[in-house]
């Protein structure tokens, strides 16, 4: 098992409090090696379709990542603007 501790971005954030279901900023949570981020997400309750962008210890990474040690992973939501 690895330990993970989630940063959910403000956007994330926003999207979940708009739909009645808040969540923590930052929360850790212990998952099987080599669990995939998707995997994560899913059982987290967090659609991926609403994270494009990842970050595991300050480094961009993709849903289909495997996890394989204690780490840092920021979840940012959907960005607009101009």
């Amino acid at each position: 098992m690895i330990t993970l501790t989630l940063n959910l971005s403000e956007s994330l954030l926003s999207i979940f409090r708009d739909m009645g279901c808040p969540k923590q900023e930052t929360c850790r949570i212990l998952v099987k090696t080599g669990t995939s981020v998707r995997q994560v997400l899913i059982d987290q309750g967090i659609s991926p379709l609403l994270v494009p962008m990842v970050f595991l210890d300050n480094r961009k990474i993709s849903v289909d990542t495997p996890l394989e040690t204690d780490a840092v992973l920021t979840l940012h939501g959907p960005l607009a603007g101009g």
